[in-house]
């Protein structure tokens, strides 16, 4: 006997004492029909098994028609022999309803309504009190029904292959994450094996502060002459590893600058170039600092942070920063004769530091410095990458263990297959 073929009629207990006469008929896609009439409630209510992308692999919860017919029905037409309660028509469905724990209080979604004219209106509390009550009956009826899980596969199948597919997806997707954070794992071992060959190397000599003064020749963008300024040295790899303190005077511009490698990038051996304005102290975080420079007689702060050395001269990068500050944490950008001066001044120092016989010595004590983050930082990335990859290849294999059970769907019904496919979260 076809499931197609199970009519019956059944009286269900009602809150109140009372019955619901109803007419029970399996439809297709393992839909069931519940056609009541009875005093104060008459229509008809069709319960549908709900198969939802990332739900159950068998449906697990249902969802209350109210009216018949299986097609697609707008939110705002009717649908024949919708139910009629206490004289209101009810109009639209309910659901996310868990067949084996139906609410004891209120549950009607928000698309369960009366439709007159066009315009949808909220039930009474009557009607809806009394629409729970019946849905409440409906719902055990049919987790009662003996062919149940006939029903969740007949609904299943359907879609079964569109949500295979949809899994196929999330398994593929998850599977170019592993792919991804294992590259991602290699070049950060390899970063920590830089770090570790950083640290284990043995310091080269730094030159000592020369106080004897050199002169350097500033250009603009368009390496026209903007005089010449008087460069001594004032500190060498002391406050800040790596960097060089330079004190300037000349050109209408006064004032120290701190020269160094660009350690503010994540390279373990730092490349490029950072000049501050000031004598730094300290590598981070310094609102002001000693002998700001003047550039045209106004007073700068900050810095210029630069991640390659190649395109370096005295004439290039063009716009280089500098800025004015009006409080301590607030400023404004300088004006253009002043930026043009100090971007020269800016080139010509980082030239200059580059220039160095010792500079690939102070480079190696920059990275010495900064070493011991890195490889804390490094290995801390490593541990997260471990979890991060953990994490994908069980999301990968959970979807591909889905897939094969909706792909199991679609084949008929054999021996041991209703355990197979039960519900799963």
């Amino acid at each position: 006997m076809s499931l197609r073929s199970l009519t019956t009629r059944a009286d269900l207990p009602l809150a109140g004492n009372k019955n619901l006469a109803v007419r029970v008929t399996v439809l297709e896609r393992g839909c069931v029909r519940y056609v009541v009439r009875t005093a104060h409630v008459r229509g008809t209510f069709v319960l549908i098994p709900e198969h939802l992308r990332g739900g159950s692999v068998l449906p697990s919860s249902l969802r209350v028609q109210f009216g018949d017919g299986m097609d697609i029905c707008g939110y705002y037409e009717h649908r024949p022999d919708e139910p009629v309660i206490f004289g209101m028509r009810l109009h639209g469905w309910t659901d996310g309803i868990d067949p084996d724990h139906v609410s004891d209080g209120w549950f009607l979604g928000r698309y369960a309504a009366s439709l007159r004219a066009g315009v949808h209106r909220q039930l009474t509390t009557t009607v809806r009190r009394r629409t729970e009550d019946v849905i409440r009956a409906l719902v055990a009826h049919w987790r009662s029904l003996p062919r149940r899980q006939e029903l969740l596969l007949a609904a299943a199948r359907p879609t079964a292959e569109d949500l295979a597919m949809h899994e196929a997806e999330l398994a593929a997707q998850a599977e170019g994450e592993v792919a991804d954070l294992q590259g991602m794992r290699a070049a950060a071992r390899r970063r920590l094996n830089v770090v570790t060959g950083i640290i284990r190397r043995r310091p080269r000599p730094v030159r000592a502060t020369d106080p004897a003064p050199v002169r350097l020749s500033l250009v603009d963008r368009r390496n026209r002459p903007l005089g010449t300024i008087t460069v001594r040295e004032v500190a060498v790899n002391e406050d800040v590893a790596g960097t060089v303190v330079y004190e300037v005077h000349g050109a209408r511009v006064h004032g120290r600058f701190t020269v160094g490698r660009n350690v503010y990038r994540p390279q373990p051996l730092p490349q490029g170039v950072h000049v501050a304005y000031g004598h730094a102290r300290a590598r981070y975080f310094e609102y002001e600092r000693d002998h700001e420079p003047t550039v045209n007689g106004v007073r700068l702060d900050g810095g210029w942070d630069h991640s390659t050395t190649d395109d370096l001269t005295a004439s290039t990068p063009d716009r280089l920063p500098a800025h004015v500050r009006l409080t301590r944490t607030t400023g404004h950008s300088a004006p253009a004769a002043t930026a043009r001066r100090a971007a020269a001044v800016l080139r010509i120092l980082a030239l200059h530091y580059l220039d160095r016989p010792d500079a690939g010595a102070l480079r190696l004590a920059a990275a010495q410095d900064m070493a011991w983050k890195h490889l804390s930082d490094t290995r801390q990335a490593l541990r997260d990458l471990r979890r991060e990859q953990t994490a994908a290849e069980r999301r990968a294999r959970q979807h591909r263990a889905r897939e094969q059970q909706y792909r199991a769907l679609l084949v008929s019904a054999l021996p041991g297959l209703d355990t197979a496919l039960r519900p799963a979260a």
